[in-house]
């Protein structure tokens, strides 16, 4: 039973073409995609546990994070540079799993990337979330281990998957 749901940051709730850099090239803010608040409340009171799993820069990812007002949604944030390995690696996906006492059977990871999102969460026996909002990235599944569980187009539609719709 689905009881974890991770979240990628950049291109899943973050819009990436809307970040905000100074003038040392450090992220300072952004805006979510559409949707982002009201599906976070909804998973959130649905009862389920919540964490953001990121590929990026501590500083970065963090000052993003706050500007958005995301981190009450959190119970859990990894950033590959704090821990040191990114995504598609099965570690950062364990140390989100870890700090959520949950079972990667139990959770979902969503995510805008084939290569990082959908192949390290299948690696490792979570469920997929592909979030094919833009075509930024790989559009093609090429092996198994790409092959999401699921393919959504907008936020709404998690819901329906996590049954809360």
């Amino acid at each position: 039973m689905i009881k974890t749901a991770c979240f990628d940051l950049g291109d899943t709730l973050i819009a990436e073409e809307t970040v905000i850099h100074d003038s040392s090239s450090q992220a300072v803010t952004a805006k979510t995609v559409d949707y982002a608040f009201e599906i976070l409340e909804a998973i959130q009171k649905g009862g389920y546990k919540i964490a953001a799993i990121a590929n990026g820069d501590s500083i970065g990812s963090s000052n993003v994070i706050a500007s958005c007002v995301l981190k009450d949604y959190f119970d859990a944030i990894v950033i590959s540079q704090e821990i040191g390995i990114e995504k598609p690696t099965k570690e950062i996906f364990d140390a989100a799993l870890e700090k959520l006492s949950s079972k990667a059977e139990n959770a979902i990871m969503v995510g805008n990337r084939i290569d990082a999102d959908v192949v390290g969460a299948n690696k490792l026996g979570m469920k997929s979330v592909w979030f094919k909002w833009n075509y930024c990235y790989q559009e093609t599944v090429i092996y198994g281990k790409e092959r999401p569980n699921f393919v959504i187009k907008s936020f709404p539609e998690l819901l329906g998957i996590l049954g809360l719709s």
